[in-house]
């Protein structure tokens, strides 16, 4: 049956249809679980560090610290400004079994003590020199039985010319220094200067005369 003029072919081969399943994946977090290298996560020497199925959620956070005094009739006045380091926060992701929320726990458990620096990797930007500051997560009868997500919150360590960070030498290798009354050694007589006393003239006043 032909259409009247103007009224288009719903049924055109030349309009293109999106795939429910790419609209549904398209802004996924992460590849995590998919064989591919994910686009988001925590990355060491360019491998994930962190055992999850995906990444949920990523945040970043820049502060300045203003330094101020004050002045005359209460007000006050700024004298400088400080670039604070930044801080990153993760949001992990595991379910499936038990053993994959357990494998996630004890990879984030395995860095938290850890001096080394990490670095935070997004499809916009890369964050690096980055060490693990807190983590936490939360379980209920409820929530979080089949899932289990974790909150990984890192923070910029900014190292110095002659500092390392992944080489903090011990505090017990510190040598304390001297506090209070300090007694002399005592020196051999075979090790004392030779002086002799002479008397005044007059000769030495008797003992308890001033």
């Amino acid at each position: 049956m032909a259409l009247p003029p103007g009224v288009p072919n719903l049924l055109d081969s030349s309009i293109a249809f999106l795939n429910p399943t790419e609209i549904l994946t398209s802004d996924l977090v992460s590849d995590y679980g998919s064989g591919a290298t994910p686009l988001w996560g925590l990355f060491l020497s360019g491998a994930p560090i962190v055992v999850a199925d995906t990444v949920l959620d990523f945040g970043y956070q820049q502060a300045w610290s203003i330094s101020d005094y004050p002045v005359e009739r209460g007000g006050f006045e700024s004298y400088d400004k400080v670039n604070s380091p930044f801080r990153v926060r993760l949001q992990f992701v595991s379910g499936g079994s038990e053993a994959n929320r357990q494998a996630l726990l004890d990879s984030i458990a395995a860095i938290g003590d850890q001096l080394t620096l990490f670095t935070a990797v997004t499809p916009t930007a890369i964050y690096p020199s980055v060490n693990v500051e807190h983590y936490e997560y939360r379980r209920t009868s409820k929530n979080g039985l089949g899932l289990l997500i974790v909150d990984v919150s890192l923070l910029e360590i900014r190292q110095g010319t002659a500092g390392n960070f992944q080489n903090t030498a011990s505090p017990s290798g510190f040598q304390a220094a001297p506090v209070g009354n300090v007694q002399a050694p005592e020196v051999p007589a075979d090790q004392l200067p030779n002086v002799t006393i002479r008397p005044p003239p007059g000769g030495f006043p008797p003992v308890g005369v001033q």
